[in-house]
């Protein structure tokens, strides 16, 4: 029903929070890597603005899942709620 949709929601919701830190851990790293490489001439920015910029969209893949997984489970809090209430309902 409904709880078994709503939980494999959050159960998604979770995955792609997984994944959203994976991608800004690897940002970080590329960008740590992308640092520690010598500059022997004038940098191209082309590359630190793309770095910036899928750092950015990864933050933002970030919040937009942990949005999502508090969103379903809160759903899920509150389908808790209802059935406990008509569980009790249906016993008095």
């Amino acid at each position: 029903g409904e709880a078994e949709r709503s939980a494999a929601a959050a159960a998604k919701a979770q995955d792609a929070l997984e994944q959203a830190l994976a991608e800004v851990e690897e940002c970080a790293e590329r960008l740590a890597a992308a640092e520690e490489m010598p500059v022997e001439e004038e940098p191209d920015t082309a590359v630190r603005d793309r770095l910036a910029a899928d750092g950015a969209n990864a933050r933002q893949t970030e919040m937009e899942a942990r949005l999502q997984l508090r969103t379903h489970e809160e759903r899920v809090k509150g389908l808790a709620g209802r059935a406990d209430s008509l569980d009790r309902a249906a016993r008095a």
